[in-house]
């Protein structure tokens, strides 16, 4: 014999079944069917292809002022150049590499604060040091009849440890 159900156990086998009319509902497709919208008629169509937007056109010219006085800046004045700041000396670069294959000639190098670099010889830096020779170890640059030369680094081995090696002690075998 069940005992009476309480008001929560009467609340939570109504809720499942309401979920189970729903789960045949679904099963059973009802409101599948697609409700189309009516074909539009052939005025229409061409109505709407004649409307379509077309971007202008502009020209460098008339775009200038975008570049001379930038429109989300508050002072609106023309922004900095980019990479094309004056750099003295070559101090903010290390040489990493030198490739000398043939007729390659590269050194690579590598900014303290940004992307490296790859300059053939006789090409110029952004910063205007041009790439004038390499050997196997350095890469020699010139501005305004100025020269730097920049090497590459030698990793040292450390010194020989003074300390005699482990040594274990011989016992023989059982």
């Amino acid at each position: 014999m069940i005992p009476a159900l309480r008001p929560l156990e009467w609340l939570l086998l109504g809720v499942s079944a309401l979920l189970g009319l729903l789960m045949v509902g679904i099963l059973s497709s009802i409101g599948d069917a697609p409700q189309w919208l009516p074909t539009p008629d052939a005025d229409a169509r061409a109505n709407t292809l004649a409307n379509t937007l077309v971007a202008p056109s502009a020209t460098l010219e008339s775009l200038a002022g975008t570049w001379q006085a930038p429109l989300f800046s508050p002072d609106r004045s023309p922004d900095r150049a980019v990479g094309q700041a004056a750099v003295s000396s070559l101090s903010s670069l290390t040489l990493t590499g030198i490739v000398l294959e043939g007729n390659l000639r590269v050194a690579l190098l590598k900014r303290a604060d940004g992307p490296p670099l790859k300059v053939h010889q006789d090409q110029t830096l952004p910063n205007g040091w041009r790439l004038e020779q390499l050997t196997p170890r350095e890469a020699r640059f010139v501005l305004d009849g100025r020269t730097q030369t920049l090497s590459l680094r030698a990793p040292r081995l450390p010194a020989p440890s003074t300390t005699p090696p482990i040594t274990l002690p011989h016992e023989s075998a059982p």
